[in-house]
């Protein structure tokens, strides 16, 4: 939640309280009080829309019949304040029908507190003072770096037949900043909006290569919303050590790490034969680490025997699978398993066997399913110093199945 605004309030021309948000505990209930008395009784209402009472500051604007005032306890950036006030307005109109009074407000009341949850009032304390909640000042290292980690985890649905019924991927960008004094960074990424905003920023064509669609983004709250807003760029103040920047989502274009070509035969009511090809589709020079491939076998096994390529397998009875253990995968290889199961012979009648699907478990450095790529992390800070940045990608399996 911002750190410049206390406290917003919505009031009719009588200083009823039509509506309020609270951000932060350090104003007192009595506010509106004193808007009322010492603002709204005195002649003073229409000279200007600034006023000092006490340890806190009143921004305050009339459209039509209602004043919105914005509270502050601290320093903070006047027309940022009244700039959020204008566009709040603007998005309230496009909902009400263009109508935006005491009516309007009593009206859709629900509507109202969840636009101002989407639509926090702005972090104008940092224009001004340079301060965040999320950062003290002060701060001062020796060597000046930051690690930039690319967390995807990865999700599949595949028939037995290869083709994929359900597939996404989920991401999360993790920093970790050592940088002294109060730096701003930016971020560029290869997504697909970003690029062709700055393409039109630019008044050039956008470049060539890759690029991927976001679904479902959601930010820490050190990112200048309005800056992304208009033009698509992650700009951002850093907490001191680490934090989470962002999450996302992918549907569209997703890399499969891996493609799994299953054979399961089941050779009358006592033996099967299990004959499996894994492979890795990212590129030679990639590895994949702990990859564990887990092939369902029926309750009644007895006994299996193994030949594998590469790595090492066993049956386990207490999850009822066949464990297939990689510990280094290269890319572009396809390791295989064949296996042959006996299984118990009971007098009772047999029931079919519904197969579970097969499971993977993998862990892929320098990697990403979504395909995402930092163009560049720019380091900004009125001393001049110079920054080391570290950046890295993994994928994850996530729930990656297939049918079998």
């Amino acid at each position: 939640m911002p750190v410049a605004a206390s406290a917003i309030y919505f009031l009719n021309l009588r200083g009823d309280v039509l509506i309020n948000r609270l951000y932060r505990d350090d104003v007192g209930g009595n506010m509106v009080d004193a808007f009322r008395m010492h603002i709204m009784q005195t002649k003073e209402l229409g000279t200007c829309p600034v006023r000092q009472i006490g340890g806190c500051s009143f921004f305050y604007m009339r459209i039509s019949n209602v004043y919105i005032v914005i509270v502050v306890s601290s320093n903070a950036n006047v027309a940022c304040a009244f700039k959020f006030v204008v566009e709040a307005v603007a998005l309230f109109k496009s909902y009400f029908g263009g109508a935006f009074d005491e009516d309007a407000i009593r009206n859709n009341f629900v509507l109202i507190y969840e636009l101002l949850d989407d639509k926090p009032v702005p972090n104008a304390t940092l224009q001004v003072t340079g301060a965040v909640g999320w950062r003290r000042e002060g701060l001062v290292y020796k060597k000046n770096e930051v690690f930039l980690d690319i967390v995807e985890s990865v999700n599949l649905l595949m028939s037995s037949k290869g083709s994929v019924l359900r597939c996404d991927v989920t991401g999360k960008i993790l920093m970790k900043c050592f940088l002294s004094g109060m730096p701003d960074l930016k971020l560029g990424l290869n997504d697909k909006i970003g690029l062709e905003k700055e393409s039109q920023l630019k008044s050039r064509p956008p470049k060539s290569g890759k690029t991927i669609e976001l679904d479902d983004v959601t930010f820490h709250q050190c990112v200048n919303l309005t800056r992304f807003n208009s033009e698509k760029t992650v700009s951002f103040v850093p907490p001191d050590g680490e934090f989470e920047l962002m999450k996302y989502r992918i549907t569209e274009g997703v890399n499969l790490p891996f493609r799994v070509l299953p054979t399961i035969k089941e050779l009358g009511r006592t033996r099967m034969e299990v004959n499996v090809k894994v492979k890795s589709v990212f590129g030679a020079k990639m590895f994949a680490l702990g990859v564990v491939i887990k092939i369902p076998v029926p309750k009644q096994t007895a006994k299996t025997s193994f030949q594998v390529t590469s790595g090492r397998a066993k049956y386990q009875a207490s999850i009822d699978c066949l464990v297939w253990k990689i510990r280094k995968f290269p890319g572009q290889t396809e390791p295989t398993l064949s296996a042959e199961v006996e299984l118990i012979s009971t007098m009772a009648e047999k029931k079919s066997w519904t197969r579970p699907p097969i499971q993977m478990e993998f862990q892929v450095p320098m990697f990403t399913a979504s395909g995402l790529r930092v163009r560049f992390l720019k380091v900004w800070e009125k001393s001049g110093y110079n920054t080391v940045e570290w950046v890295r990608y993994i994928t994850k399996a996530g729930s990656y199945e297939i049918r079998c």
